[in-house]
């Protein structure tokens, strides 16, 4: 599950630069097929927040340029913090919109995260009704915890899934999180779905999501490494995302949480165009989109405005 996080700086020329977007206001005007937006005076103000790393920036960036070209006033103020605060924030009125981890955000309020993503979704949106809160349609793209191997590796052993990388475990080096041992969602949960026993196997700690776990694998030190699966280095170093074929780990696809009050004032469009964007925030968009802003210092809201143009979302 995803905690909000900044990914480590390793040392070497391998290492991933991620630092914390920050954007300013001011997207397109003009609602798709270039007529003119809709009147701004039935529509609410929108102010949308982020956590303090790139990916929940930039996510939020694209919900508000979407916005902002459907007539929406849109505030932002990015780069808040850790759950805690965007949660008090979204509770208190600060926020009303924020792009989240259905899992994480699930755990976090003491509901069920399991590798369903509707089921999660669910649970999620039991624990926000009594906070005024609700959670729209989920995207594809999600950033939970994933096992990935070098192309070689992935070649010599035929390796797609996880169900294929059991039976060959034991023949290869592991980089795990140093608390894999007792975090059910590491050694029990890969134990339980592929009969991988952690105990047996060769095993070296670091960071999971860290550019050292990602500089351990494509220095060859170790052959599987615990990513995130919108990890830059993924696309970048062109390793393989093995497939979690039985879910084994609790879903993380993003969402955009808001407050009740906001979706009950707003017209149609406001949930529609937000739908609409999370329906085109796969996993493969998310991570060639961190590889962007992260590691190509590219603009995050030159990077989101290229995104809603390329899918015919502005």
């Amino acid at each position: 599950m995803r905690m909000y996080r900044t990914l480590a700086l390793g040392a070497s020329m391998l290492a991933l630069v991620i630092s914390a977007c920050t954007t300013g206001g001011g997207g397109s005007t003009a609602s798709p097929g270039g007529s003119a937006p809709a009147s701004n005076e039935q529509k609410p103000k929108v102010v949308v927040g982020s956590a303090d790393f790139y990916e929940s920036a930039l996510v939020a960036e694209i919900y508000a340029q979407a916005l902002e070209a459907h007539g929406y006033s849109v505030e932002r103020k990015l780069n808040i913090g850790a759950r805690q605060a965007t949660n008090e924030a979204l509770k208190s009125g600060e926020l009303n919109l924020m792009p989240e981890y259905i899992g994480s955000e699930a755990r976090e309020l003491k509901a069920e995260a399991t590798g369903d993503a509707d089921e999660t979704a669910a649970n999620l949106k039991t624990a926000l009704e009594p906070l005024g809160l609700t959670v729209l349609d989920i995207a594809p793209g999600q950033d939970q915890n994933g096992f990935v191997v070098r192309q070689e590796t992935a070649d010599e052993h035929s390796l797609t899934t996880m169900s294929d990388l059991g039976p060959v475990a034991d023949q290869l080096k592991w980089g795990l999180p140093r608390e894999c041992s007792t975090n059910p969602s590491c050694g029990q949960a890969l134990k339980d779905a592929y009969g991988i026993d952690i105990s047996k196997l060769n095993v070296t700690k670091i960071d999971p999501c860290s550019a050292a776990m990602a500089t351990a694998l494509t220095s060859s030190n170790i052959d599987v490494a615990e990513l995130c699966t919108t990890q830059p280095d993924i696309e970048r170093f062109n390793l393989v995302l093995l497939q979690d074929d039985k879910q084994s780990q609790p879903v993380d696809n993003m969402a955009p949480v808001v407050r009740q009050d906001l979706l009950d004032a707003a017209p149609s469009d406001f949930a529609e165009t937000l739908n609409a964007v999370s329906e085109k925030l796969t996993t493969d968009a998310l991570t060639k989109m961190g590889v962007a802003v992260a590691v190509d210092h590219d603009n995050a809201e030159d990077v989101a405005k290229q995104f809603l143009e390329d899918n015919g979302l502005v």
